[in-house]
């Protein structure tokens, strides 16, 4: 504000007897009169419409992160191995275990469900899915990758832990294990002669100065070369420290002491691809709305294994005829809309009939309508066949002025295996 337009509002305060005005009073009597801005009403609608739709992405966000505990698998066709090697046919949950677990559950026909900890049993096993678990103790390592460390870190275990290994080799002169830790990473141990040894490898950060240096710890391959060593006709190269290179390696070191080469019961970790054909009605709003148009097309699927054998990640293509579009500024013609969809999901339980939800992206060509990055989620039978609702929530109403929950898709999808051997799905 310029001297003059100040002088000039608020000339009633200089005619005043301004020595008896304290500066409070003066102050008061300048904010008073002194005209103020406003701010637009439009404003806080624009933010009371994010910080709802903020609201609705974060409620669907720990609905998703709950998901996994409020899933129990279904009891399958198993058996537990006592303290006492005696072997006690029934059924056991499958909980799809993303990490070892420390209990589980066994029943047999027309009997209540016990729990039975590691420490009461030395293990139990799937029948059709030929798994394994032999209850260990085993060391903890507090090693992170989230931590940056002035020293090395220590490798000695300081504290332990009854849980349930998955034998991954169990014919031979060794033993492999697996672990699967609180963060989802796969460790490994071997066992021989009776003594069970983790194989380290770990990857961690160094601080030197204002610096940090990514370094792997992996004495894995000198444990290996030294506990492998005593098979003159065995010379394996050192394998990565992935499951299927220990598994060979294992294998092939146990062989070396038999005529006849040893392969591990398991089933295979690959991958395992389904094509995606699906049908149904779509409707959207956009610069074009329809309104329960016909659509159709087809995808692949790609499922991964074992631990996380509920989860998949796929790519389609939907074909929505019929949209009307102007092709000049007075003629209309019918087109049909391409949609290319990809996204992740995950299905819950172990059942025949199971839930699946998940997280897609979209891209429409012709800008028929916005492009969407949201929820898919449906109901599916033996992960063949499934009902789904598509892009009916969008996570970008965060940034846009439109709403959360639009307008969905509703489509059959049936799964065909690509998979020349047929493998049971879990």
């Amino acid at each position: 504000m310029y001297l003059s337009d100040f002088l000039g509002r608020n000339r009633f305060l200089l005619k005043a007897d301004s020595h008896r005005l304290n500066i409070g009073q003066y102050c008061f009597l300048l904010i008073k009169n002194t005209p103020m801005k406003t701010q637009p009403t439009h404003i806080m609608k624009n933010y009371t419409h994010i910080f709802n739709n903020v609201i609705i992405c974060l409620f669907i966000f720990h609905l998703i992160t709950i998901t996994k505990t409020l899933a129990q698998g279904n009891f399958v066709e198993g058996y537990i191995l006592t303290n006492q090697n005696d072997t006690i046919r029934g059924l056991v949950r499958d909980e799809d275990w993303a990490v070892s677990p420390e209990r589980i559950e066994f029943k047999r026909l027309n009997t209540a469900a016990l729990t039975y900890a590691a420490e009461n049993i030395a293990g139990f096993g799937l029948v059709s899915a030929k798994e394994i678990y032999k209850s260990k103790k085993i060391g903890l390592l507090d090693i992170s990758l989230t931590n940056a460390y002035t020293f090395t870190p220590s490798f000695e275990s300081k504290d332990s832990a009854q849980v349930f290994l998955q034998e991954l080799v169990g014919v031979g002169k060794v033993t492999l294990f697996e672990l699967m830790d609180r963060s989802q990473h796969s460790r490994f141990f071997i066992e021989k002669g009776g003594n069970l040894k983790e194989l380290y490898y770990y990857p961690f950060y160094k601080s030197v100065g204002d610096k940090s240096f990514l370094l792997v710890y992996d004495e894995y391959k000198r444990q290996l070369a030294r506990l492998c060593g005593d098979s003159k006709r065995f010379n394996g190269p050192l394998p990565p420290y992935q499951e299927k290179y220990l598994v060979r390696y294992i294998e092939s070191y146990n062989a070396s002491f038999t005529k006849d080469s040893v392969r591990s019961q398991t089933e295979s970790r690959q991958l395992t691809f389904d094509l995606e054909l699906n049908a149904g009605v779509d409707s959207w709003e956009g610069r074009v709305k329809i309104q329960n148009k016909p659509t159709y097309g087809f995808g692949l699927r790609v499922n991964f294994p074992r631990k996380f054998r509920n989860r998949y990640i796929r790519a389609a293509i939907f074909f929505t005829p019929g949209i009307g579009a102007s092709s000049s500024s007075s003629t209309w013609e019918s087109r049909t809309a391409r949609t290319i969809e990809v996204g992740l999901g995950r299905y819950i339980g172990s059942g025949r009939i199971r839930p699946c939800f998940g997280l897609n992206a979209s891209m429409v060509n012709r800008d028929y309508r916005a492009d969407f990055l949201g929820l898919h989620a449906g109901i599916s039978y033996n992960r063949r066949i499934s009902l789904e609702i598509g892009h009916f929530g969008n996570f970008y109403c965060i940034l846009t002025k439109s709403r959360f929950f639009i307008q969905p898709r509703i489509s059959l999808h049936y799964f065909v295996n690509l998979s020349l051997k047929q493998k049971r799905m879990r």
